[in-house]
């Protein structure tokens, strides 16, 4: 016959604490890996639109101008749902293959400035990005989270979850 009082083992109370310290080091992990991602994200924004920023500006000064967008705005960039950056009050934009043609010369690839959706208020899903408005001309880009940066180290306008920035370009 064996004997059982010999044997050593976990007790209840113990299995639970170790499951309580791992569940706690986990969602630890889960907060800091998706503030990681945001910032990520917004970094990758922030290189395209200081990119396509500059490519506005050698335009303008080879050719006097700003590429006209259509209907007032257009989107930079890739990677938005549909071609659609923005659908508001003052109507949609969308990408341009003429304004992609004419920055062709001053951008070798596209950047990518739409990295997630974002709700605002009552509009439709939209995704982060950037726009290129006319009259004035300006770029009007939106980053991940409330009062981030924006780019020439101005604060941006927190509108729910997002922070708009904008751009005031040159005149040419």
């Amino acid at each position: 016959m064996r004997r059982w009082g010999n044997k050593q083992g976990f007790t209840i109370v113990e299995l639970l604490i170790v499951i309580v310290i791992i569940a706690i080091l986990a969602s630890i992990t889960i907060v800091a890996y998706n503030g990681v991602q945001q910032r990520a994200r917004n970094s990758q924004i922030l290189s395209g639109v200081e990119a396509y920023k500059k490519a506005l500006m050698e335009y303008a000064t080879d050719n006097g101008s700003y590429p006209s967008a259509s209907g007032g705005r257009v989107c930079l960039g890739a990677n938005y749902a549909g071609g659609q950056c923005w659908s508001g009050p003052n109507g949609n934009a969308y990408t341009s293959p003429t304004v992609d043609a004419a920055l062709a010369k001053y951008l070798p690839a596209t950047p990518t400035v739409s990295t997630n959706i974002l709700q605002i208020t009552s509009l439709p899903d939209y995704r982060l990005g950037a726009i290129l408005v006319n009259s004035p001309d300006r770029i009007v880009y939106y980053l991940e989270g409330a009062g981030q940066t924006c780019l020439e180290g101005f604060a941006g306008t927190t509108e729910m979850q997002g922070t708009q920035c904008t751009i005031i370009l040159p005149t040419p």
